[in-house]
């Protein structure tokens, strides 16, 4: 049994290069899908091997000139080129091709038919030329043959008929005038809008960049940390229980541990549970009765001071002054 050994060799040559292939089926020819390059080859070509104008060379030396494009998801052959490539090749009859990458986005095509035969010469397309010459000489005698009656024919009726077209040829004109002002409008009106949303956006990015910036800054107010040492400003929630900073959390036991606050006179004082949680520590149990004791109200500025490792001072810088009113706090 005869070998075709240039066939066998270039198909042994070919399988250590780069390629792909592809299915032409009767289906959509021109979409971005069927014009894309694979992922993973584009992935293996070089970047000294790739360029955006590419070749595409059949078996029997025609060749043809392809731009390549990429959208946000792959690179694609542009449209031109690549219809081209499938017109001159009569393709869209479920051919097998393969196209071998040989450098420098220089690709050889080789075209298999359906029943698995290598297409060696290129396709003939249908007799259709022919026909379309004879339709063609036919249309152009009929068209002298109504110029010639055109040209003969000067009866008032033909006038009339005249008259007529020519007012359906400028209705259709203002008609297509109308029509391509209503779409520049429309595309004037949907760019405004998009304009007009594009700054709501922004305006309200800007807005609640803004509320960002204004809550930090305000919990930073409400419990600075310095070393061994914190401050807060008392809120109603601050009386139920006091959340210990994470920045002061360090300097304590980090195990449940019952602490004693004192009073600066030096002779009250309070047992306070410091109770330590997976996300936060807080004075609990006790809590809330030093703070009547005390007595901490809204606005009050406390500084509790490590003076030992279960141990704290606290003091109020200022003091908030008690109104009638139980549910206000007026600060001095």
């Amino acid at each position: 049994m005869g070998m075709n050994i240039p066939g066998f060799i270039r198909i042994k040559e070919d399988r250590k290069k780069l390629g792909f292939f592809k299915i032409f089926q009767t289906a959509d020819l021109s979409s971005e899908s069927m014009r894309a390059f694979p992922y993973k080859f584009i992935r293996k070509v070089a970047k000294k091997d790739f360029s955006y104008k590419m070749v595409l060379k059949a078996q029997w030396g025609t060749s043809w000139e392809l731009e390549v494009s990429k959208n946000p998801r792959f690179y694609y052959m542009e449209k031109r080129g690549w219809d081209q490539f499938v017109s001159d090749n009569v393709l869209g009859r479920n051919e097998f091709i393969t196209f071998t990458h040989k450098g420098k986005m220089r690709f050889n095509v080789n075209i298999y038919e359906q029943n698995g035969v290598e297409m060696r010469i290129p396709r003939k397309h249908q007799t259709m030329g022919s026909s379309s010459g004879i339709k063609k000489e036919q249309g152009e005698s009929s068209l002298k043959d109504v110029k010639k009656e055109e040209e003969t024919d000067e009866s008032p009726g033909r006038f009339e008929v005249d008259t007529r077209k020519k007012k359906t040829e400028r209705s259709n004109i203002s008609t297509k005038k109308m029509k391509s002002k209503k779409v520049y409008n429309a595309v004037e009106r949907g760019e405004s809008s998009r304009g007009a949303e594009l700054k709501a956006r922004k305006k309200k990015k800007a807005e609640l960049a803004s509320t960002f910036k204004k809550k930090k800054k305000l919990k930073r107010k409400r419990a600075e940390c310095t070393d061994r040492e914190f401050r807060i400003t008392i809120r109603t929630s601050y009386l139920k229980f006091l959340a210990i900073p994470m920045e002061f959390v360090r300097y304590i036991p980090n195990e449940s541990t019952m602490f004693t606050i004192r009073h600066p006179n030096g002779e009250t004082s309070w047992k306070v549970l410091c109770l330590v949680r997976n996300k936060r520590t807080i004075f609990s149990r006790g809590w809330s009765r030093m703070a009547r004791e005390y007595p901490l109200l809204i606005g009050d500025i406390c500084t509790f001071k490590l003076i030992n490792p279960t141990e704290l001072l606290l003091v109020i810088s200022k003091k908030a002054k008690k109104t009638k009113n139980k549910f206000h706090t007026i600060i001095e």
